[in-house]
């Protein structure tokens, strides 16, 4: 099994490369592959079972999309083929169809394989916590609430009704005017919920190794699902402020 850490040296923002810390003490027999900005990934000329990028600034999104433009029909194809894709924070925003970074007065294209868009005002910052759960009835049975934070200057428009990665129970979704948060196209996820989030959803861990044919128990299981199990009743509380 081989998952492949795109640009952790800037994309790293938040502390979400532990995201991929628990994956490693999760899937311990698991191949990371960590591939520096700019250079050519690996999933260009293998397929990995799963693709993973973490939160960065702004200026390192424009670099990105920037150097993933020459592998957008791949990752396409990696898309279509099912390959498990996460990208938290704004890293899900390189795949939109465009940014418009308002402070900055830049309009940039995206690599256009989630059809979304994103504004980015430097001055208007949302930080709240999330809790939420997926769409679908059994998979919101397997996994439970999804908790986590947000911290962002940019939100999302467009039409996520069929894609929404969850349903949000409290918290902002793509916008404060959406309760659906994130996009999901087959085993592509885009979340802007940080946190990280893996660690804080142990179950959610599990079930995207499920994605990638594994069932294995996340790791410190015992600990991590007390740990969350306090979470979400503090976030249920109507006293706790979001």
């Amino acid at each position: 099994m081989t998952i492949e850490i795109l640009f952790g040296e800037t994309a790293n923002l938040f502390g979400d490369m532990q995201n991929m810390e628990y994956l490693k003490k999760t899937l311990p027999d698991a191949a990371f592959v960590e591939t520096a900005l700019p250079d050519k990934p690996y999933f260009v000329d293998n397929t990995p079972d799963m693709l993973y990028m973490g939160a960065m600034t702004e200026h390192t999104q424009r670099r990105v999309i920037e150097a993933l433009a020459p592998y957008r029909e791949r990752l396409a194809s990696l898309i279509d083929g099912g390959t498990l894709m996460l990208f938290t924070g704004n890293a899900g925003e390189t795949l939109f169809r465009h940014i418009s970074y308002v402070t900055e007065k830049i309009e940039t294209d995206g690599l256009d394989l989630v059809p979304l868009t994103a504004k980015t005002d430097l001055f208007d910052r949302y930080n709240g916590k999330a809790l939420g759960h997926l769409p679908g009835a059994a998979e919101a049975q397997a996994v439970g609430p999804v908790t986590g934070f947000r911290s962002q200057f940019s939100r999302w428009y467009g039409e996520n009704a069929d894609n929404a990665f969850l349903r949000m129970d409290r918290g902002m979704g793509l916008n404060e005017d959406s309760t659906l948060e994130g996009w999901r196209d087959r085993n592509l996820i885009c979340t802007a919920v940080i946190g990280p989030i893996l660690p804080l959803n142990p179950k959610l861990t599990e079930y995207l190794c499920s994605l990638m044919g594994v069932c294995v128990p996340a790791a410190f299981r015992d600990a991590a699902i007390r740990a969350w199990e306090q979470r979400v009743i503090e976030m249920e509380d109507p006293e706790t402020r979001f």
